[in-house]
């Protein structure tokens, strides 16, 4: 299989770029304006490496003025190990695009030239409002200034009870969604492992003996490297907890 058929097998659709690298994309499968490229360190009309260029996933937020930012990358990889990396480095980038902080307007935040963290939309901008809005409703206020209503104690106190309250039930919800995502071993418990691309249990039945944090993941991460002694070889192997839903990805599972 070529590097294109592989891409293309997966999802993912090269862009019409002026450079003469290969550059494919595709929609994240669970996050809106999220998109995960590849860049293939490939040149996109003869299928042969660029010297200097190494194959990389990268997650980019689209923001309101549809300008793409970076949110996560991935590690590089050689091109030609692409069909055997790709379910493992695209697991881990689409879980770090997940793990990227959101600001308040739910965008998610990047890292800009400045090398400041600032959030990919202007969050008054999902107000509705407009520099020329705003700009009339200033002018008019200046002749006939508007009076505003104080808040007593007890008015700001409700508030910020029903700010803490949605706050409370938004990470309850994402607390929901994670859970089905990620899956909690521990060492001796015996697990099968589901096959890529067939989401169908093996034959073969293993012990777990460690678990441990994914490489350059935070203590708080649910991604978890979980390595397995097989029975049938005695060889371990290692995988990963993450289960996209899709079957498309290396996910573990505990033997009824």
């Amino acid at each position: 299989m070529t590097f294109k058929a592989a891409l293309a097998s997966n999802g993912f659709k090269p862009h019409n770029n002026r450079s003469k690298e290969l550059v494919a994309s595709k929609f994240h499968s669970s996050i809106r304006n999220v998109r995960i490229v590849v860049n293939t360190g490939t040149d996109k009309n003869t299928g042969k490496p660029i010297a200097g260029k190494q194959a990389q996933f990268k997650a980019v937020y689209i923001n309101n003025q549809s300008q793409w930012r970076t949110i996560a990358t991935g590690s590089y990889f050689k091109p030609g190990a692409f069909k055997s990396e790709i379910p493992s480095k695209l697991i881990a980038i689409e879980a770090g695009a997940e793990s990227a902080s959101s600001c308040k307007c739910g965008a998610k935040k990047f890292k800009a030239k400045s090398g400041n963290v600032v959030c990919a939309n202007a969050c008054w901008a999902n107000k509705g409002w407009s520099s020329k809005k705003k700009w009339q409703g200033t002018k008019k206020n200046t002749s006939q200034p508007q009076k505003r209503t104080a808040r007593t104690p007890a008015k700001k106190k409700a508030i910020r009870a029903e700010i803490l309250q949605k706050r409370a039930e938004e990470k309850k919800a994402q607390e929901k969604i994670d859970e089905g995502k990620f899956t909690t071993f521990v060492p001796g418990q015996l697990v099968k492992i589901v096959e890529p691309q067939q989401n169908t249990l093996s034959d073969f039945v293993g012990t777990v003996i460690k678990v441990e944090h994914a490489t350059g993941r935070p203590s708080t991460s649910k991604l978890m490297n979980v390595s397995v002694m097989w029975m049938h070889s005695g060889k371990t192997s290692r995988h990963n907890n993450y289960n996209t839903g899709t079957g498309t990805a290396t996910y573990l599972v505990a033997v009824a």
